[in-house]
């Protein structure tokens, strides 16, 4: 694809440096140039000609960009940005758990398994349960959707119907499988 243009944009240079080069050596014969390419003509222009005052004012009338205000909050706008938010909160637990459970017991933290084990034990179930959900339904949440992307990627459900079907289907999956590692 670019390859062609990249050619095209090779041997108009290498004429119009050919051109340029008659010019300056045969300063008394005219150089005829073949028919279809453009010659380039340079004129030097003093710095002081050019003001961006104009440029200020152009760029004052110009629109500024839209802001999410603006719109009317639909499900993709939503699951977009909870995408993302909670790609972020997985990853943010993940390596801090990991570094917790790392680097705790060095510093006296007592962040190990049996610290972390008793702690929990004395949590009344229904706080048990609340805990887990609130753990597992983003990483459900964020799987879920991710594998929705991979569809996409495959030009598959990129209609309007098709995006709000796996949106919900999305928002269901995770439900229903944060509720279930919830249980368990």
């Amino acid at each position: 694809m670019f390859a062609p243009r990249i050619a095209a944009s090779l041997r108009t240079v290498s004429r119009a440096q050919t051109s340029a080069m008659a010019k300056t050596v045969f300063t008394k014969t005219r150089v005829m140039a073949p028919v279809g390419t453009r010659i380039l003509s340079t004129s030097q222009s003093n710095q002081q000609e050019i003001t961006v005052a104009p440029l200020v004012e152009q760029r004052k009338n110009r629109p500024i960009a839209p802001h999410l205000t603006i719109y009317q909050p639909q499900l993709t706008w939503y699951l977009s940005m909870f995408h993302r938010i909670t790609g972020g909160a997985v990853a943010v637990g993940f390596y801090g758990g990991a570094m917790a459970y790392a680097l705790g017991p060095m510093i006296g933290m007592g962040f190990d398994t049996a610290t972390i084990t008793s702690t929990i034990a004395t949590i009344p179930v229904a706080a048990k349960v609340a805990g887990k959900f609130v753990i597992a339904f983003p990483f459900a949440f964020h799987s879920f959707n991710g594998i929705r992307h991979l569809v996409w990627d495959t030009a598959n459900a990129l209609t309007l119907k098709g995006v709000y079907a796996t949106g919900y289907t999305v928002l269901g999956l995770s439900t229903v499988s944060a509720v279930a590692l919830a249980l368990i």
